[in-house]
């Protein structure tokens, strides 16, 4: 994958309607889109530098305390909250935040995505208090309305429910049911369940309950659903929702999420998610008594290619590697730049005999594929080559020393010359 560069970055940032910003460990603000201006009613250069505390109504700010503390302790979390913009009036938002760390694993800031719903608020405490009311907004409501009557036909289906479904209202109202909306009547039985339940907002209300629809054309669309029981003469009568689609917020999220855990330069996975990754399938394999093999390597005689050909052709070996990885490597299998030029590969279900033939493959694919021959000639350099530590999980291993051990096998072949594979073992040896 192709890095994106900060300056494109921050156009995309600078294009997305929702206000971003993001908080230094303090709670400063130290970047903000033009939504995000818009939104608070303060120029950009206002914004930079001012506390987020300072935008809180006065007696939402140690609950404002309390959310930067989730940050630095790793939590992501989705919450409503009000702010007050530049001329005192009160905003009603969705803010999701993530917290961002450092190379070492120290917190340093958070992103917060933010919007205004304000106006949905209203108008959805008004939906349930005004019958005559929803009846004349549904048609001009920006989210889908589906309503439905006691028996779940559809009785309500607005314009944006239609552009949402690809569903025209004449062939849904009194025609459907919307279990075929939401794919499976058992998926609809446990929506409505949850319309009873606390958990979401209290009973009789269901509160940005994310979900997923199908569409007329067999697509999966994610949502966010926020619906409330009706009721005529103490009676259930039917329930009304309001249906956002979420699909850019989602998508957004996964490329905020990949960029976080893959490695710029090489386009592998980084350290941070090598310690994740290594732990998940380490509890696999004690649990079910299944084969784990690590591939630990560095570069051989890389320093001297930064020194006397630079920094910038130093990269580009790493992104040849990143670049050859992926070209090799099983879809099962996961690779990580460790740090500098280490590299770590994670084998499931593969013995140590078989991660020793896949660290050879690696090794002769790159040493057959390196294309600085002129570059060795001319400046008199040895060929880049890998030196490789292979070790398969035991019983008694953890992270640590699983790590170690393939780490050690690695040194030992580098001690014996570099270019080669060695077995990590009860005692190292075995090499090629």
């Amino acid at each position: 994958m192709k890095s994106i560069s900060p300056d494109t970055f921050l156009d995309i940032l600078e294009t997305i309607n929702e206000g971003i910003r993001i908080l230094d460990d303090q709670g400063t603000i130290i970047y903000a889109n033009q939504a995000l201006s818009e939104l608070f009613g303060y120029s950009k250069d206002e914004l930079i530098g001012k506390s987020v505390f300072d935008l809180y109504p006065e007696k939402d700010r140690r609950k404002a305390e309390g959310l930067l503390a989730e940050r630095k302790s790793g939590r992501h979390s989705r919450y409503e909250t009000c702010f007050i913009n530049k001329a005192g009036r009160e905003l009603i938002t969705e803010v999701s935040a993530v917290p961002i760390f450092d190379e070492k694993g120290e917190f340093n800031a958070s992103f917060t995505i933010i919007r205004d719903i304000t106006e949905r608020k209203q108008l959805e405490k008004e939906v349930v208090d005004e019958k005559d009311f929803l009846n004349n907004l549904i048609s001009l409501s920006p989210d889908g309305v589906i309503g439905v009557n006691e028996q779940g036909k559809i009785s309500m289906f607005n314009q944006a429910s239609e552009k949402l479904t690809l569903y025209k209202a004449e062939d849904v109202i009194g025609k459907m049911n919307v279990a075929d909306i939401y794919e499976s009547l058992e998926k609809a039985r446990f929506i409505k369940k949850n319309m009873y339940s606390p958990e979401h907002g209290g009973p009789g209300k269901l509160q940005d309950f994310e979900t997923e629809i199908v569409t007329r054309a067999g697509n999966k669309v994610p949502i966010r659903l926020s619906a409330t029981l009706l009721h005529k003469d103490g009676q259930e009568i039917g329930n009304v929702g309001f249906f956002q689609d979420i699909s850019d917020r989602k998508q957004f999220e996964a490329r905020l999420h990949d960029l976080s855990i893959r490695d710029s330069l090489s386009g592998l996975f980084n350290h941070r998610h090598f310690h994740s990754v290594l732990a998940e399938e380490l509890t696999r394999t004690h649990r079910y008594q299944r084969p784990l093999s690590l591939i630990c390597f560095d570069l051989d005689n890389f320093k001297q290619y930064n020194d006397k050909l630079g920094h910038l052709e130093g990269d580009n070996i790493i992104r040849l590697v990143g670049q050859y990885l992926k070209e090799i490597m099983r879809s099962t299998d996961r690779t990580f730049r460790y740090g500098g030029d280490e590299f770590m590969i994670l084998l499931p279900e593969t013995i140590i005999a078989n991660a020793h033939f896949t660290a050879e493959k690696v090794r002769t694919h790159f040493n057959s594929s390196f294309p600085y021959e002129a570059a060795c000639k001319k400046y008199d350099l040895k060929p880049v080559t890998l030196s490789l530590g292979v070790a398969e999980v035991n019983s008694e291993d953890g992270p640590e020393t699983l790590i170690k051990r393939a780490d050690l096998a690695m040194y030992e072949a580098k001690r014996a010359g570099g270019n080669r594979t060695v077995e990590a073992g009860p005692k190292i040896g075995k090499t090629i």
